[in-house]
């Protein structure tokens, strides 16, 4: 059997590890001059606990290569195959993390990494895609044309509460920041070639929703698509959102998750937003 790996920023339902079979490498959260792991040492409440007080600044780190390696070695044996599907690597140095140890594990285990060009539930939904098609029967050619053909087709859609987490995490300059926060502004933030940037302001966040789902529908008309709404402490307006898409989207599947830590560390609490993609790959 395919063995998958996807890191912690993979945001996902409730159970899909275990339904997929995915191993899970932990991110390292640097709050307040100590190192947390999610998943091991700290919960979400914990961490948005924490981050209330402002000397308190999260920062993302990559896993080490050592840690990673460790990891691959604990699931695998001599002569098995790894997927394993990461962040975009231009929002973090992980995928390099897992090159690295791949080349150390060479001459054991083989081990293919995989840059999303995105995180959150795409990584989840790219996960999915590869056991299932596994799963069919497929090779290992056949799953890595799918998550290609995924990688490009693939839309982020996001609305922050502020860009304060985003001037904390280095993302944005300081006047940008502030600008939002004493216009009370609301950022929307999309996916661009593996990055994540500011792409509109809007002054509530009902017209920020709004300016969200025309974003998707602007991308894919009338195409059946599949939808995860992410939010991060904010499941009332993740429901909203699903009220004003549904009308107006093509939609097949829509699931919900909330954002790990390691993504809510760099957009912050109450953000909401879609990552789609269309249903035939």
């Amino acid at each position: 059997m395919l063995k998958i790996i996807v890191d912690g920023s993979a945001d996902m339902p409730e159970g899909w590890a275990e339904k997929y079979q995915f191993e899970i490498v932990s991110i390292p959260i640097q709050i307040g001059g100590k190192t947390y792991y999610q998943g091991e040492d700290i919960t979400p409440d914990q961490f948005y606990a924490l981050v209330q007080d402002p000397e308190n600044q999260p920062k993302t780190a990559a896993p080490s290569p050592t840690r990673i390696k460790e990891l691959i070695e604990s699931v695998c044996e001599a002569g098995e195959t790894v997927l394993s599907i990461n962040v975009s690597g231009k929002m973090s140095a992980t995928v390099r993390m897992v090159q690295q140890a791949a080349e150390e594990l060479k001459d054991k285990i083989s081990v293919i990494p995989f840059d999303s060009d995105a995180g959150s539930a795409v990584i989840a939904l790219m996960g999915r895609e590869a056991r299932l098609r596994e799963r069919a029967g497929e090779s290992l050619e056949e799953i890595l044309q799918a998550l290609r053909k995924m990688r490009d087709r693939v839309m982020v859609v996001l609305t922050l509460d502020s860009l304060e987490f985003a001037y904390r995490s280095g993302r944005v300059g300081a006047l940008q920041a502030a600008l939002t926060s004493f216009l009370k502004i609301k950022p929307i933030v999309t996916l661009n070639e593996g990055n994540l940037g500011v792409s509109d302001m809007v002054r509530t966040r009902k017209k920020s929703l709004e300016r969200i789902v025309a974003k998707v529908k602007d991308q894919f008309g009338d195409e059946a698509i599949n939808v995860a709404i992410v939010h991060s402490q904010d499941p009332t307006t993740a429901d909203l959102l699903k009220e004003m898409m549904e009308p107006v989207l093509n939609i097949t599947e829509t699931i919900f998750t909330e954002l790990s830590i390691s993504v809510a560390a760099n957009l912050g609490p109450k953000t909401v937003g879609i990552v789609a993609l269309p249903d035939k790959i």
